[in-house]
Parts: C-alpha cells; sequence; structure tokens
C-alpha cells in the first residue's frame, strides 16, 4: 500500500479572451428607463402609446428623460424615426424582457459607433492571449496491488483531489482564437473581473477510485478443483481466467447560464441563484424532455416567456440577472456521477506443450448502467435557464468508440464482443 501528496501550483498561463468587450454600463440607466416604460400599461419603451384603441399610454419616463434616447441623435447620428424605431422595435423589447443590456448595447455598437461601447472601435472580436492564467491542484492518492500469485491479482488506486483555475482549456491549442465563444464554459464572462472565473476546473472530479483484477478460476488440472481432471474434463473446466476493470468518478463541475448578455455583449452571463440546489438526476413528470434531468424547469413570466426575475419567486431555484449583472460564481454546481464494470472472461484449450487455442468473451459497461452527463456536454442538454433543454443529460444512441471517450461523455451504452486467438 502506498498513499501519497501531490500539488501543483500553475502561475503565469496562457489566458485568451476577447480584449474588445461591448459593455453596456453607460446605458444601463437608459435601460431601466426604458424596461419600467414597457412594463407600463399599452406602452412602448420610449413611452409612446401601443395600441391607439386602448387608454392612452401614460409613460414612468417620457422619450426626452432616457439619455439613451437623445444619446442615440447627438452621439450616434441617428435620426428622431430611426431612434425611435430601434428602440421601440420587438427585438429591444424582447433584450428588456430578458434583462439583456449587453445585447442590447451589441445592437448600438452594430448601428452606430457614436457611443464608444467597445475600446477600438476599429475590430470587431480582439482575441488576446496573456499571462492572466493561474491554476492550483492538491490532491491524496492511494495506491493498494496484491502482486499476482496462486492465481490472484489485485491493483486499486483512488485519488481525492482539487484542481482549481480561472479557465481550463490551453488556448493556444484549442483553435484558431483560443476556441472562445460566447456561450462556452472557458470563455470569460467579464473580462474586467477574472476573479469572478476562479472556480474548480471544468475537468476537476473530486473522488476517483479505479479497481482492477485478474482470477484465475481454480478449477482444473493442478488447480483446487478437479486437480486430477484429465481429458474433456479438464478441457471443459480448467483454463478458464476472469478479468474485471472498475472505474468510479465523482461529477464534473459546470455553471448555469442565464441564457441572456445581462451584462456585456459578448458572453452571456451565468444565472443568479437565490436557492441553492443540488444537481441530481430526476425525471420530471409531464416533460417533453427525453431521459432524466438534474434541475426542474425555471419558472417564467406568462406574458414574456422570460424567466422570473431575482426576488419575484424566492422558492425558485435559478433566475434572471439584473441588467449589468453577471450572475452567480463559476462550475459550482456538480454533475452526476460516473461508474463503469467491464468484465473479460478467458478460456485457454491446450493443444500441446506449444499450440493453445485461447477463446475470449469481453463485455465493456457489462451491467448497461446509463451514465449521463452534465447538461454542459449533454447532446441534447443545455446549461441555460432559457433553454427548453434546461438540465437535461441525455443522450447518445451508440456506443463511444473508446474508453477516453466513454469517460468525457457518459453516455455509452454495453458493448459485448468475443474473439479467438491462437498462441504458438
Amino acid at each position: 500500500m502506498q498513499a501519497s501528496y501531490i500539488g501543483r501550483r500553475g502561475e503565469r498561463l496562457f489566458m485568451a479572451y476577447d480584449a474588445n468587450q461591448i459593455n453596456s454600463d453607460s446605458i444601463i440607466p437608459s435601460f431601466l428607463m426604458l424596461q419600467a416604460n414597457n412594463r407600463a400599461t399599452n406602452c412602448l419603451p420610449t413611452g409612446a402609446t401601443k395600441d391607439t384603441t386602448k387608454p392612452a399610454c401614460v409613460p414612468v419616463f417620457t422619450a426626452s428623460q432616457i439619455p439613451l434616447f437623445n444619446q442615440l441623435q447627438t452621439l450616434g447620428g441617428l435620426s428622431l424615426n430611426a431612434t425611435t424605431n430601434f428602440l421601440n422595435s420587438t427585438t429591444t423589447i424582447n433584450n428588456l424582457d430578458f434583462n439583456s443590456a449587453g445585447n442590447l448595447a451589441l445592437r448600438i455598437e452594430d448601428n452606430t459607433l457614436g457611443l464608444k461601447l467597445s475600446p477600438n472601435q476599429q475590430f470587431a472580436v480582439i482575441t488576446k492571449l496573456d499571462k492572466s492564467g493561474d491554476s492550483n491542484y492538491h490532491a491524496a492518492q492511494f495506491t493498494l496491488r496484491r502482486r499476482f500469485s496462486s492465481g490472484l491479482g489485485l491493483s486499486m488506486a483512488y485519488t481525492f483531489g482539487k484542481s482549481i483555475d480561472n479557465q481550463s482549456v490551453d488556448p493556444v491549442g484549442a483553435s484558431s482564437g483560443g476556441g472562445l465563444s460566447n456561450t462556452n464554459s472557458w470563455t470569460p464572462t467579464d473580462i474586467r473581473n477574472f476573479r469572478d472565473e476562479r472556480g474548480r476546473s471544468d475537468f476537476d472530479r473530486t473522488h476517483v477510485l479505479t479497481a482492477a483484477t485478474v482470477w484465475e478460476l481454480p478449477f482444473g488440472r493442478g488447480q483446487r478443483f478437479f486437480k486430477d481432471s484429465g481429458g474433456v474434463v479438464n478441457q471443459v473446466v480448467g483454463g478458464w481466467t476472469m478479468n474485471a476493470i472498475y472505474t468510479y468518478q465523482s461529477g464534473e463541475p459546470f455553471a448555469v447560464r442565464s441564457g441572456s448578455f445581462t451584462a456585456n455583449g459578448n458572453h452571456q452571463s451565468r444565472a443568479s441563484v437565490q436557492n441553492f440546489v443540488q444537481a441530481k438526476l430526476q425525471e420530471i413528470p409531464g416533460s417533453s424532455l427525453v431521459g432524466p434531468v438534474v434541475f426542474k424547469p425555471v419558472a417564467t413570466n406568462p406574458a414574456t416567456g422570460a424567466p422570473l426575475a431575482c426576488g419575484v419567486d424566492p422558492s425558485q431555484a435559478f433566475c434572471m440577472p439584473a441588467p449589468g449583472a453577471n450572475g452567480a460564481g463559476r462550475n459550482i454546481f456538480t454533475a452526476p456521477s460516473y461508474w463503469n464494470l467491464d468484465l473479460g472472461l478467458i478460456k485457454t484449450f491446450p493443444i500441446n506443450e506449444q499450440w493453445k487455442l485461447q477463446f475470449r468473451m469481453e463485455m465493456f459497461n457489462a451491467l448497461n448502467h446509463p451514465n449521463f452527463d452534465n447538461p454542459r456536454d449533454a447532446s441534447t442538454g443545455s446549461p441555460a435557464i432559457t433553454s427548453t433543454a434546461f438540465g437535461s443529460t441525455c443522450c447518445a444512441t451508440v456506443a463511444p468508440p473508446s474508453t477516453q471517450t466513454v469517460v468525457q461523455t457518459g453516455e455509452a451504452a454495453r458493448v459485448i464482443q468475443f474473439a479467438f486467438k491462437f498462441l504458438f
């Protein structure tokens, strides 16, 4: 038996991000004014009347009181009609319903550069690689081995560890542009606050256990049972070997996204958490989703279809961050665990002293145990609370081609293969 401690520290690691982030800070006051008007009876965001056949709108703010309305005309160079149509458009109303101040900022930047919402307006995306990356890893490792003797060999390894970083990918090797997107797990939510990205690594698994055994079954000539057998009897009962590999891993961490650009125009924010719940596999009665989910559906506003704002229903686990907010921390939820058992059965038929015929039966995922992935990586799931597949952990329909892929997807079915081998 062996026990050891492993510690690793990574400083000044490569990190990739879009240095040309479009920020919504300067338009947040106007966004809240537009939002207040849009929620008033029969009102459009600028305070105009929505339906002239109904009582006229009584706006919370007049158009002239909204700084953005005036800025788009003076700094943005837009006409009165263009400004009115832009702010009263269906897209803007959707942005207001989903607290998507970042998306409104992105649309403004696409229409006019006068408000200077991004650092360098000559470019769209500016991918920057610098040494902002930081990581550490601590683990206790235990191994137990029984050397092969008397027909039995056993090995077991257990790791209890934790990996923390602020970006879980090598951007140089990821892909062109550092593999950045506006939704993936390694793109920073807000480049002005890398400390908010500090959390468990995307690949962190607290517990990892692997056990393997090889056992020559004690039957046949020279063995404990039927030791004096010969001829046909020995050919039937002797020469059997069984092996097994068992793997258990606790789930990977993941973040729940808001599905909305509440803070900036470059990356969806994470959902706010007002009632923390553990991610666990569960069936939702009446749900159209296939297979289990790890969270119950998020309640929505029936008028807008948007997830409820924080504070509206405290019993809800998740809510939409306020305009300008980035939501909860990174990777604070843990996906379902993974375990798998592979079995092998080998029968050796001795022909003479030099020649042997070997039959093998190998079962991968022998118990046909379903391992469900986290919503971040599942083939039909999504970690965004605005998605109709929110929390789904499902499903691959075919077995992945290698053990590595099985571990990554957690969605393999049982595979049985047979083989004959001639030894000489």
